[in-house]
């Protein structure tokens, strides 16, 4: 019966009829739910039931684990952040210690978790699909070609990079403007240069800053979660306090905030540091006969805040709970701990936060031959050897080891891997066939790139506390060049062969 109606329909499109104008929605439709109707009339005779639209699909079957962790991470974040109760806070985060607590608490709340998450993500989704897909529908009429089947990729993974309190008219004026400004005006699917979805991204992100960065991932109304946070923290102190802060607004801290401060709360946490040293030298200015272990949690906030000529560590007061939480997430306390970040259990966009869902979705990608393994590991190995230089340096150059210099450089390199979307970048969007190199070589190159760029506009930026983004967009400009560079060098490096 759907066949005859879309025979019917096809009819009424074809050229000379009223309706020739719109045989590309009808078409797409067609596509969509049947075998592309061509026949192979010269040799060879070869064809797949396979069409673009079906590999497309491919990639979302990929993207389908960090989907359910979008809802799921959307919700629990809404549902622990947004009650005002302050058990239920201390619940979850005893629980999120371990991965067998955290799975426990899920369940006895699984379906208000479910109910939230599906409030936050959904909407997103069908705003992204339905207003890109208008767009694509209305090019295609005016050129009069078929319409792309690559949005079906774009407004996927644009709702999957945003964060849960997006507008919802945001959304819709970020995707119009990054499919039509970052692919339509290039000609549309395979002609774009830039990675669409990142191009809606960033278009949000330089249009709309308040709304793209801060606290802003958590929920889907940042007023009533504030209103929420703010009753919760007036039975906690200050530097216990809950806070919307991503990981990654953690790690963002004032170059005032010197290793050796972070090594000194560490010491409070039972950690071994190598600034030791440095710490009981200048302690026994401070208070002569004492060990650092052996002072209360007041008397090791004033040994830090205290100035370096008076005996202490020099750090300003005021920047001191920004490097608790530094501290917390360097040594990996509470909940901020590598299982977490690995399992998803954090804040930020809504699909970026489970290493473990990415890697799911990569073996896919990459059984598939959809997405290249080069890239994917060129820019993990971009990232790591990058962040591993910056550690380095940090540890051993400057005076006492290093200790005065700033705590976010001696950040350890593998965790730089578990922050933010990184992980979720080099899989679905650095990646991207049409804006990354087509050559073997130029995709090394391309991934080392990029991975570096990330770590380096992280570490050294303190107006993007972020550098997947920018990264994966300055690779996709120099994309055909070091196509164009790799080609030459391989031209070159060939035999001249006898005619």
């Amino acid at each position: 019966m759907i066949r005859k109606f879309l025979d019917f329909q096809l009819k009424l499109t074809e050229k000379g009829r009223p309706l020739e104008r719109f045989r590309p929605l009808v078409n797409a439709l067609d596509t969509f739910l049947y075998e592309a109707p061509k026949r192979t009339t010269v040799g060879p005779h070869i064809r797949d039931v396979i069409d673009l639209k079906r590999w497309m699909m491919v990639v979302v079957y990929a993207l389908a684990p960090c989907i359910f962790m979008a809802i799921w991470n959307s919700g629990i974040q809404s549902f622990v952040y947004g009650n005002g109760n302050i058990e239920i806070m201390d619940h979850y985060l005893q629980a999120s210690e371990t991965l067998k607590g955290y799975f426990s608490f899920g369940w006895h709340h699984f379906w208000p978790i479910l109910k939230l998450g599906l409030i936050a993500f959904i909407p997103v989704m069908l705003i992204s699909y339905g207003v890109g897909g208008f767009w694509e529908v209305l090019f295609a009429i005016v050129r009069r070609h078929e319409v792309s089947e690559g949005f079906l990729v774009t407004g996927m993974l644009f709702a999957l990079i945003l964060p849960s309190t997006i507008p919802y008219w945001m959304v819709a004026v970020g995707v119009s403007g990054g499919v039509v400004i970052g692919k339509e005006l290039f000609g549309g699917t395979g002609m774009n240069i830039l990675n669409p979805a990142l191009v809606c991204r960033a278009f949000l992100f330089f249009a709309f800053p308040t709304k793209m960065t801060g606290p802003v991932w958590v929920g889907t109304n940042p007023t009533t979660i504030q209103q929420s946070i703010t009753q919760m923290n007036q039975s906690i102190g200050e530097i216990d306090g809950i806070t919307q802060a991503s990981p990654l607004n953690f790690f963002n801290i004032s170059p005032e905030i010197k290793r050796v401060h972070i090594d000194a709360i560490g010491m409070g946490y039972g950690k071994t540091v190598k600034t030791e040293k440095v710490i009981n030298h200048q302690l026994s200015f401070w208070k002569k006969g004492r060990s650092f272990t052996t002072l209360s949690p007041e008397e090791q906030k004033a040994f830090i805040t205290t100035p370096l000529q008076e005996g202490g560590l020099g750090l300003s007061p005021e920047n001191y709970s920004d490097a608790v939480r530094f501290a917390k997430l360097r040594f990996g306390q509470g909940e901020l701990t590598d299982g977490n970040f690995f399992f998803g259990n954090r804040i930020g966009s809504m699909g970026e936060t489970s290493i473990l869902a990415c890697i799911l979705g990569a073996f896919l990608l990459i059984y598939t031959r959809i997405g290249s393994w080069r890239t994917m590991v060129a820019m993990a190995i971009g990232a790591y050897v990058c962040a591993l230089l910056f550690e380095w340096f940090a540890l051993h150059i400057g005076p006492h080891e290093g200790a005065f210099n700033g705590a976010k450089y001696a950040f350890p390199a593998y965790k730089h891997l578990l922050l933010g979307s990184l992980v979720f970048g080099l899989v679905f969007m650095a990646t991207d066939p049409v804006s990354s190199p087509s050559l073997r070589a130029g995709k090394w190159i391309y991934g080392l790139l990029c991975g570096a760029l990330v770590i380096i506009i992280r570490t050294i930026n303190p107006a993007f506390p972020e550098g997947v983004m920018l990264a994966i967009l300055f690779g996709n400009v120099f994309a055909p060049l070091i196509d164009h560079l790799t080609l030459i060098r391989k031209c070159r490096g060939r035999k001249k062969r006898p005619i």
